[in-house]
């Protein structure tokens, strides 16, 4: 496959800002780029850029498959995946995070604009249990840094980028005891960098608010749900980013609101009152302009929580008996009609993109791999310069692989 820049450029506008180099279709809500504001990928606007430049006789909407292309040979305890220009030369690289339980280091992999992939030099985190690295430009530096959530008893590592894809250990946040799964990456006080909401599983969760000099100022969140899936988004409509965790052992699930300074003294449940979530993603799949909520819970099933636009949850739309263990979900408009789809990886089982009929309320499936090992995390962007989506699988147990996105019957 032939790979290309952002498809917010052509081939021949590389894109040099942080927040155009970073292909992060899989956060479909609130990304963590350093932006003076919150940054939300609206449908409309999202559709309006996809359809720059794309040849007419490829129409958006319907259903779409997948050609599945090894990224590794190996079968390593990989755990996330985040897709953006880490080198400047306006194709996008892949960051694959490995470690979780066990100490194995993450790996980068640059794009040579012709859709191959090769390994970059190591990082200077070395061996980690890692379950999420964030891209995000943490000091204003116009380069794209890496944020490694870290488990005990590992540092949790900022990663420096000097813009030609060569990082160096910048910093670290939080506490190294804490028993932290994943993390996001969002302004939360408004000040225009970058801050960080930790999610630790069986233990208290955190923001760590940044200075811009990489000095965090570390706030418990209280009362919050034992936790390994967190985002940032603005759920209410006020123009401050919410955290939304999504419960991991048999608890509720809560959306912590925001002042606009970094406090978060109100929270409101979501999902149901006793449930184990990992799998999470947070989208405007209805498209009224209001960021919705998308789970898969153990045993119950997989559902899509609307917002009213206020912030408030209802009971869920089901568009998913319970069948294999739900482990990671993103979501992305894979098929290029303004509504983001639902990608759930699995356990032991073929991963699902469930396409949304338009309406936020119904899904079709169609599975994806071979079934094999446990889909910890995935990242989406266009990575062959088609104009069309791809998904970076990062699997446990099992080789990571490229999902190309393809029309169906070719």
């Amino acid at each position: 496959m032939r790979a290309g820049p952002d498809r917010q450029a052509s081939p021949r506008q590389p894109v040099t800002s942080p927040t155009n180099r970073a292909l992060l279709y899989s956060t479909f809500l609130l990304t963590a780029f350093a932006t003076a504001g919150p940054t939300v990928f609206h449908t409309d606007a999202l559709a309006a850029q996809n359809h720059k430049g794309q040849e007419p006789s490829l129409p958006s909407g319907g259903l779409r498959t997948f050609e599945i292309v090894p990224l590794e040979t190996v079968s390593e305890t990989s755990s996330n995946a985040s897709i953006a220009d880490l080198n400047g030369d306006g194709y996008p690289d892949i960051v694959l995070v490995k470690g979780r339980h066990w100490q194995v280091p993450s790996l980068i992999f640059f794009g040579d604009g012709k859709g191959h992939f090769t390994p970059a030099p190591p990082l200077p985190s070395r061996a980690t249990k890692s379950y999420s690295g964030s891209l995000a430009d943490m000091t204003k530096s116009g380069h794209l840094d890496i944020v490694l959530s870290n488990d005990q008893p590992d540092p949790k590592l900022i990663l420096l980028n000097d813009g030609k894809g060569n990082f160096t250990v910048g910093g670290t946040y939080g506490d190294p005891h804490w028993p932290t799964r994943n993390a996001a990456v969002g302004d939360l006080n408004g000040d225009g960098y970058p801050d960080i909401a930790v999610a630790n599983r069986g233990a208290t969760s955190y923001v760590c608010l940044n200075d811009g000099k990489l000095h965090f100022d570390c706030r418990r969140l209280e009362d919050s749900p034992s936790a390994a899936t967190v985002a940032i988004a603005d759920i209410d409509g006020d123009g401050a980013n919410d955290v939304i965790y999504a419960c991991r052992d048999s608890c509720q699930s809560l959306v912590y609101s925001n002042d606009g300074k970094g406090n978060f003294t109100q929270r409101a449940p979501w999902g149901p009152p006793h449930s184990s979530t990992r799998a999470m993603a947070v989208a405007d799949f209805d498209g009224d302009g209001h960021l919705d909520i998308a789970a898969c819970h153990e045993r119950l099933g997989c559902f899509v929580y609307l917002n009213d636009g206020k912030g408030h949850f209802g009971a869920g739309i089901q568009f998913q008996k319970p069948e294999a263990l739900p482990y990671s979900m993103i979501a992305a408009d894979l098929n290029r009609d303004r509504r983001p789809e639902i990608v759930v990886g699995y356990v032991n089982a073929a991963g699902v993109v469930y396409f949304n009929d338009g309406t936020g309320k119904k899904y079709r499936p169609v599975r994806f791999g071979d079934g094999k090992g446990s889909i910890y995390g995935m990242a989406a962007g266009d990575l062959n310069g088609d104009g069309w989506p791809d998904v970076v699988v990062a699997r446990s147990d099992a080789p990571s692989f490229v999902m190309v996105n393809r029309p169906i019957g070719k």
